[in-house]
């Protein structure tokens, strides 16, 4: 499946980003802390008969660090791939566990997802950062099925859901080359069903796509929650098509005390990743 090639090639990437930097990070003082979660309910779709028996679910996500205990990690599954964690086991929340964990005395990066049966879909970034280097993390999901319009409808769809989401960056140290960042994602998209497909519709509403960094010392909170309702411009003549909603979250941190070329390597690829990803759609159709 395509979707499963995409994850597994920013995986490698990450276990690659992290193999060249496994000498980088250093014992100062240095405090960022990121968090980004969103939850959407309550889905709604008319307009359209949504073919369940093909309907299918990607989920998938990773975790870096090259400061201590260093690693990276990383899954894909269909609807509840495992949590992507590098840190102490003190640090770590368990399974499906979208609630903050919040700072702490010790360095770890986290990422997890779940599509439940009735259509909730959650999924959560984290990291704290004690010590000179970086690290980043990456949750995603996608529900793709075939939709067909009926001869004589409208030929107007409509996609209802809540939201509730979270956004916090902290930054509490002294180095003044610390940052963090955090961000999630939602992409809504109809497609044709020919090979290449056409992209006939796809919505991106900013509701439910938002982020937030810091690079000096305070904290930055971003709460909402509320109702996304999603309807298409263009009438879709009758016929099937292939409708797909795909969420992300992600965070990044990094502190230097000395900017090095191989450090802002990998501060590029884990902004590529985590921004490039907002805007990737994963596609579930093989």
């Amino acid at each position: 499946m395509r979707n499963i090639g995409r994850m597994v090639t920013r995986l490698a990437a990450f276990a690659s980003a992290i193999a060249l930097l496994a000498g980088l990070g250093g014992n100062a003082k240095a405090d960022v802390y990121s968090y980004a979660q969103q939850t959407l309910t309550n889905f709604t779709f008319t307009g359209a008969t949504i073919n369940l028996p093909s309907l299918t679910t990607t989920s998938g996500d990773n975790a870096v660090q090259n400061v201590p205990p260093t690693g990276s990690v990383g899954f894909v599954d269909d609807a509840d791939s495992l949590q992507a964690f590098v840190g102490a086991a003190g640090d770590n929340p368990g399974e499906n566990s979208f609630v903050q964990r919040g700072p702490t005395a010790t360095n770890y990066i986290r990422s997890d997802e779940l599509i439940t049966p009735g259509f909730t879909a959650s999924v959560v970034a984290e990291g704290n950062l004690h010590n000179i280097g970086q690290s980043a993390s990456q949750a995603q999901w996608a529900i793709s099925a075939p939709i067909t319009v009926a001869v004589g409808s409208t030929g107007i769809v409509t996609l209802t859901f809540n939201y509730a989401n979270l956004l916090q960056v902290i930054t509490t140290g002294s180095l003044a080359n610390e940052s963090g960042t955090a961000r999630f994602s939602f992409n809504f998209t109809i497609e044709t069903l020919t090979s290449p497909a056409t992209v006939l519709f796809e919505s991106s509403p900013i509701l439910v796509n938002s982020a937030i960094s810091r690079n000096t010392t305070g904290s930055t909170t971003n709460p909402d929650a509320g109702t996304v309702v999603i309807t298409n411009t263009t009438p879709l003549a009758p016929g099937t098509y292939q409708a797909t909603i795909t969420g992300s979250a992600g965070v990044l941190l990094s502190a230097r005390g000395v900017p090095e070329p191989a450090s802002c390597a990998m501060l590029g690829l884990g902004g590529l990743v985590i921004a490039g990803f907002a805007r990737r759609r994963l596609r579930a159709a093989a």
